[in-house]
């Protein structure tokens, strides 16, 4: 079972190749200026919750492992004709959201590996694959910017040959890992119906279903227009990508610390990423401080949320279960991010005030025996 760490190098270099296509393109969509799309490109990654619950039992039929890579292959492919495309942010935003599919449907994979094999480690282990996600965003996030100041296609040719060497790494020591358990032949449609009635009505999830939308409302709320709200304090854009990776590297310290964090400690996050959280209104270069301390916090208290959920997951219609539990939290994010995108024409400043609220408001919910 201790396999699992063998396949985090590669997945950590996957979210390098990421990076460096998801920088430059949220550059080129901060310059647009245009509010709504910088929004729905923040809101980009909650959107895919239809695609997540209707192929959610394809996973269940071929299994985690198979799902997985080939996932990472379209991902990959995905990059290769972004440079062709004219740089209109309505039509960047919208070649994007395949990509965001196939990367949060192989999350989706992930989470059922997980849960299946490292139940008992779940919190440690969840935590230690997000921080090698996150520390492979460290480097590709201030690259990605900096190749497309040199040439508008080096950020997406460089993201699909990344992409396509973590695939082949990843290939390599998924054998190592636990064999998967899952039956060949068609998934009956009932499947998903019924993983998603035993997540809703699974009375122990309750509580922390309430608390992770709150909180996913919240997050989305204050990064969506973050890209927007960067140039607008005045930082360089050479600075675009270092900025972002900062709150990448307050991820990934959350990830690693996430399975040191004692129960009672959790209950005070929210007021330090409310705190943290308007430091995004500061100007260049006091916000500095904001970005990795909010990517602490909300390493932190996403892989205490996620923990407490799979911990009390139903084992019936397991990945469709774990579709529904993420389309339900997208389906928060997406309020959040187009919400943003609606009133951050009016005001950049204003879906940061209305994260605030929804901290304060989970603080107040998440009870110590909660958290």
């Amino acid at each position: 079972m201790r396999a699992l760490p063998k396949a985090y190098l590669p997945e950590a270099l996957g979210d390098l190749g990421a990076a460096l296509g998801f920088g430059a393109l949220s550059l080129e969509i901060a310059r647009t200026g245009e509010a709504f799309w910088v929004g729905a490109f923040g809101a980009l990654g909650y959107l895919t919750l239809g695609p997540l619950l209707l192929l959610s039992p394809w996973l269940d039929r071929v299994g985690p492992r198979r799902g997985l890579l080939a996932l990472r292959l379209l991902r990959a492919l995905l990059w290769l004709p972004l440079p062709l495309l004219p740089r209109e942010a309505a039509l960047l935003v919208l070649w994007a959201y395949p990509i965001m599919v196939a990367t949060d449907l192989g999350v989706v994979a992930w989470d059922a590996y997980q849960v299946r094999f490292q139940r008992e480690r779940l919190q440690r282990e969840t935590g230690l694959l997000y921080a090698a996600w996150n520390l492979g965003g460290l480097l590709g996030w201030p690259l990605g910017p900096l190749l497309l100041l040199l040439h508008p296609a080096l950020p997406y040719l460089g993201a699909a040959g990344v992409l396509l060497l973590a695939l082949f790494l990843l290939t390599s020591a998924l054998p190592h890992l636990p064999q998967e358990a899952h039956s060949p032949g068609p998934v009956p449609r009932a499947s998903l119906r019924a993983g998603l009635r035993a997540l809703l009505a699974h009375p122990p999830l309750r509580p922390y279903l309430l608390l992770s939308l709150l909180f996913q409302l919240g997050h989305a709320l204050a990064t969506a227009l973050l890209g927007l709200l960067i140039l607008r304090s005045g930082a360089p854009e050479a600075l675009f990508g270092l900025l972002l990776a900062l709150e990448d590297l307050g991820y990934a310290l959350g990830g690693l610390l996430a399975g040191r964090l004692p129960p009672g400690l959790a209950r005070p996050l929210p007021l330090a990423l409310a705190l943290a959280a308007g430091g995004f209104l500061l100007p260049f270069p006091l916000l500095l401080p904001a970005l990795p301390l909010y990517g602490l916090g909300v390493g932190l208290l996403s892989a205490r949320l996620r923990a407490l959920r799979g911990e009390r997951l139903p084992e019936e219609g397991l990945a469709a279960a774990l579709a529904g539990l993420r389309a339900l939290l997208y389906g928060a994010g997406a309020l959040g991010g187009l919400g943003a995108g609606v009133f951050g024409r009016l005001d950049p400043a204003l879906p940061v005030w209305g994260a605030l609220l929804a901290f304060l408001l989970l603080f107040l919910l998440g009870r110590p025996r909660k958290m």
